[in-house]
Parts: C-alpha cells; sequence; structure tokens
C-alpha cells in the first residue's frame, strides 16, 4: 500500500475502463469485454461505468454493438471531472487522529498541501494526456515544488482548486 495516497477501487476500475475506452474512441466496448481486460467483477464495473456515463465522459450506446464509448473531447477535457466523478467529491481530509479533530494539526496541513497538489495537477492535464499514458505505458512524472515559508507566513500559490 501506498503511505501517502490511496485511491478508492471504484476510482481504479473506472480509470483502467476509461483508459481502454480511449484507446479506440469511437469504438462501443461491451461491460464484460472491459472487465475480462481490467480483470474485474462485471456487475461492479458497470456501476463504475455508469458512474461515468452519468457524467457525460462516456455514453452507453444500447442494441446490438453497443455498450460504452468515449463521448468527449479528449484535448480539451480535464482529468479532474473524471476523478471527481468516480470518487469524488473530493475534499482535504488533513489528520484522521482522533487526538487532532478541531485542532491545528502539523501533519493535517501537510497532507491536504498535498492534496491541493494534486488536485492543481489533476485539473491541468486532459484526457488526452492520460490516453497517451494509459496506451504507451508512458512514465508519468508529477513535479511538487516545495517552498517553506518563514513561521506564521503562508505560500501565495496554495490554495484550492476548483
Amino acid at each position: 500500500m501506498n503511505p501517502i495516497a490511496t485511491l478508492p477501487e471504484p476510482l481504479l476500475l473506472g480509470l483502467h475502463a476509461f483508459g481502454e475506452l480511449t484507446k479506440e474512441p469511437g469504438v462501443c466496448l461491451t461491460t464484460q469485454h472491459l472487465a475480462s481486460v481490467i480483470g474485474a467483477s462485471e456487475p461492479y464495473l458497470s456501476k463504475v461505468l455508469q458512474r461515468l456515463a452519468k457524467s457525460g465522459v462516456i455514453k452507453s450506446v444500447h442494441g446490438p454493438g453497443g455498450g460504452y464509448k468515449l463521448n468527449c473531447v479528449p484535448e480539451e477535457t480535464p482529468l479532474y471531472p473524471i476523478f471527481e466523478a468516480l470518487g469524488g467529491p473530493f475534499k482535504a481530509s488533513g489528520c484522521s487522529l482522533e487526538g487532532c479533530r478541531g485542532k491545528k494539526c502539523f501533519i493535517a496541513g501537510m497532507m491536504d498541501e498535498l492534496s491541493a497538489a494534486f488536485f492543481r495537477y489533476l485539473a491541468s492535464r486532459t484526457v488526452a494526456e492520460f490516453a497517451s499514458y494509459y496506451a504507451n505505458g508512458t512514465e508519468v512524472s508529477i513535479e511538487i515544488s516545495v517552498v517553506t515559508p518563514s513561521r506564521g507566513q503562508k505560500h501565495p500559490n496554495f490554495g484550492n482548486v476548483k
């Protein structure tokens, strides 16, 4: 398990299914096909795909030859809403230690800043970039700039994504 971030299972399954759909944007893929490719339960994946369809980034096509297909312009669609449709709404959650609730906590602040940086990254990346990474196995590089302000000062670039 990653000690810094754990993504919910519906988000992971949805991203893999979405990645498969981006490989052939105009082609309908069935839930059965997607489930077999990514190694998921068909009924569970069906619910995840319905979330994506409800968000509008994929489309459900009924009838013979039906299934799911991409329903967005990859170069114009940011990743953040897709992550949020599958795992959100996201909010910084800070520190979950019982003794920290309601108090200022350095750990909570640090985790909230890391979350904000991740959300900014997702907002700055498109489905086209995700598709390229997914199809080609391209290495993903995320640079997080760390600026340590003097005591009592806040960094001006840290804020919530929306």
